[in-house]
């Protein structure tokens, strides 16, 4: 009857299948208040083995690495139950009339468990009795509390912006054999995607370009200290780092080692983008042409996050509109051209920094560590999409102002770079089976009809950055 009861509340309280024949516990006594567990899980392909131990109504869980072995458990008293969980995820095939893709599945998650019972003395008493007294001595085994240990460089990530990010090994670059084209649709609504993202280099570069009366005049930031700047550049880091997390974490605000290491990863692949582009032209200005170089912050950068952000909320789809620039360079210059732009400079070592945050994933270094994973995998997306997306004319147009600024054969050399970013972007964020591309259509065709909605959405900010951008030019002075 106690069997029974367990396997009718399992099924409706955890949805799970009571599994003797292929879960495998057993428990033994060590001594009056530790136990041994041992198991064999004889399941294949599974996602995931947790062990749950229950004590007097407090219940314990642990990941269990391995589907076999055994484990010394202190200290406890009364009656214990272990049970073991087996987490299985099986994809099964959609009609193909259900689904617009070539190939459609659904993916069911299944839950396996076997549960056993130990029990432990409470209390030993001793009674001596003499011709005069009685005495009773008691012996209480006190709680010994268990410091569950975490290593937080290694901590389980399952958030979707990070986990969709392909690695070095991901992808083989000499496989010159393309995916098969996506359907229209789908395609379409990525690709309203990208002009959303172009059209935010644009805007940008519009707010750098010019002056309106909501931001301060060239000679008030002229005057305005480095600390200052320094402060104003930290804030719209850290909190564009914040919004990107509480979005992709469900927003949620909430203080755990997840959240905690997905705002690092945004924190440093914001502050990446930002230095090796604009800092690498700023330090050029200033150090080898003798330039006045000052550096503004981007307020805008927290616009677009917060744009993800109450999207996420109202229409529960995490568009990801990340702004890679947390600040942007102000050259008061004096000079006609260089012979190599600083702008080519700036996005070749965009480029090389993209490869190599790219390539990092593909070291043993990174791969043992789920938080160094994520900061490889963000830290390449935003370079390779800053690079390309700061030189498309409609976007930041560097690539022009970097060829007018270059003189004679070395004007190549902008060109060059463009292409390799556009190489790297195409080879590895668009072609590959595991690219952003693939995976974001994925999500697109799971949408269903929702995936319209998402795409007026994408139409309603491309023609809100598009007001905003021509209004800022007509109500304002040119820089």
């Amino acid at each position: 009857m106690q069997k029974l009861l367990i396997i009718f509340s399992f099924f409706f309280f955890f949805n799970a299948t009571l599994d003797e024949s292929n879960i495998d516990i057993e428990l033994s006594t060590v001594d009056s208040t530790t136990f041994e567990i041992s198991w064999s899980v004889n399941i294949q392909d599974y996602e995931e083995l947790i062990l749950e131990i229950n004590n007097n109504g407090t219940i314990e869980k642990y990941q269990i690495p391995t589907s076999a072995g055994s484990i010394e458990m202190c200290c406890y008293a009364d009656e214990v139950e272990v049970t073991i969980l087996v987490i299985v995820t099986k994809s099964i095939e959609q009609d193909s009339k259900e689904c617009l893709a070539v190939d459609c599945y659904d993916f069911i998650k299944e839950t396996y468990f076997n549960t056993k019972k130990i029990s432990f003395p409470t209390t030993t008493t001793t009674t001596s009795t003499t011709t005069t007294t009685t005495s009773t001595t008691t012996t209480t085994i006190p709680p010994v509390v268990i410091e569950e240990k975490v290593d937080f460089l290694n901590i389980e990530i399952t958030n979707a912006l990070i986990t969709s990010i392909p690695l070095f090994d991901d992808i083989d670059l000499t496989d010159q054999e393309k995916n098969s084209m996506a359907v229209i649709v789908s395609t379409s609504i990525i690709v309203l995607f990208y002009i959303v993202l172009l059209l935010q280099e644009w805007f940008n570069k519009i707010l750098s370009e010019n002056n309106i009366r909501w931001f301060k005049s060239d000679k008030e930031f002229v005057k305005s200290s480095k600390l200052k700047n320094i402060l104003k550049i930290s804030f719209v880091l850290i909190l564009t780092s914040f919004l990107v997390g509480y979005v992709e974490e469900g927003a949620s605000i909430s203080i755990d080692l997840e959240n905690i290491a997905i705002f690092i990863a945004a924190f440093i692949g914001l502050a990446s983008v930002t230095l090796f582009s604009e800092g690498t032209e700023g330090f050029i200005e200033s150090k080898y042409l003798k330039q006045k170089v000052k550096i503004k912050w981007a307020p805008q950068a927290i616009f677009f996050a917060m744009v993800s952000t109450v999207s996420f909320i109202y229409f529960n789809m995490p568009i990801g509109f990340i702004f890679g620039f947390v600040a942007s360079s102000y050259i008061i210059s004096q000079r006609s051209s260089a012979k190599i732009s600083p702008k080519f400079f700036s996005s070749i070592s965009l480029s090389i920094a993209g490869f190599g945050f790219f390539y990092l994933t593909s070291t043993e270094f990174v791969l043992n560590s789920t938080v160094m994973t994520a900061i490889a995998s963000l830290s390449y997306l935003m370079c390779l999409e800053g690079v390309l997306f700061k030189s498309l004319p409609g976007g930041g147009n560097e690539l022009f102002e970097s060829l007018n600024d270059s003189q004679g054969a070395y004007k190549i050399l902008p060109l060059v770079s463009f292409l390799i970013g556009v190489w790297l972007f195409i080879r590895i964020l668009i072609i590959s089976p595991e690219s952003e591309f693939a995976n974001f259509q994925q999500d697109i065709l799971g949408m269903g009809s929702f995936s319209i909605t998402f795409a007026i959405m994408l139409l309603i900010y491309i023609l809100g950055i598009l007001i905003l951008g021509f209004g800022v030019k007509v109500f304002s002075d040119d820089e």
